[in-house]
């Protein structure tokens, strides 16, 4: 349960993303702030566009003044304050929920992630038994990688973006044909209405 607390420890503890809601005892705010920065982060680093920096920043300045704004607040209304995950965590509760959360399509983009884990640790495990036989010094080995590494995550964060992008055009043109069709239907209905 949360409480109010010393301000001068809410304010050190909000120096980092989603401390600050933990130390007041909103813990599911807390990790989904942590958990948001921390992806955003990571997406930014791997895609290596700095342009996409300005995301963890903002979520940065959000998590600290939202904590000290909730550190804030008088007690009446900070004990109204519902404890809930952020950006559309709220399966996090329970393995059944999320489970019974997502769906199909969300399944299959799970299972990818998975699989693509696995062979990741798969590919580590089986680079350092080639580096403890040929060593680091051989450069076929120092290309191969430097391109796993480096070059590849963002070959792959890369095809994703297109992707998702081409599934909202394609999302977007088949809600557009069946707003016609609808429109379509009603304007036949007007008219069978308006010939009686």
């Amino acid at each position: 349960m949360q409480k109010k607390k010393s301000r001068f420890w809410l304010f050190i503890c909000s120096l980092v993303p989603g401390a600050g809601e933990m130390y007041l005892g909103f813990m599911k705010m807390g990790l989904s702030l942590m958990l948001g920065f921390m992806v955003l982060i990571a997406v930014a680093s791997l895609t290596n566009l700095g342009v996409l920096s300005i995301f963890p920043t903002a979520l940065y300045i959000y998590s600290f003044f939202h904590a000290n704004n909730l550190g804030s607040l008088n007690d009446a209304e900070f004990y109204a304050i519902k404890d809930q995950y952020l950006f559309g965590m709220e399966g996090l509760d329970s393995l059944e929920t999320m489970r019974v959360a997502i769906s199909q399509k969300h399944r299959k983009i799970a299972a990818s992630v998975l699989i693509v884990i696995g062979v990741l640790m798969l590919w580590n495990l089986g680079f350092d038994m080639l580096v403890d036989i040929f060593g680091w010094d051989n450069p076929y080995l120092a290309e191969i990688r430097y391109f796993v590494r480096n070059q590849m995550p963002r070959a792959v964060i890369a095809v994703a973006v297109i992707w998702i992008g081409i599934n909202l055009i394609r999302g977007n043109k088949a809600n557009y044909i069946e707003e016609e069709q609808d429109n379509t239907g009603q304007q036949d209905t007007f008219d069978a209405q308006d010939n009686r």
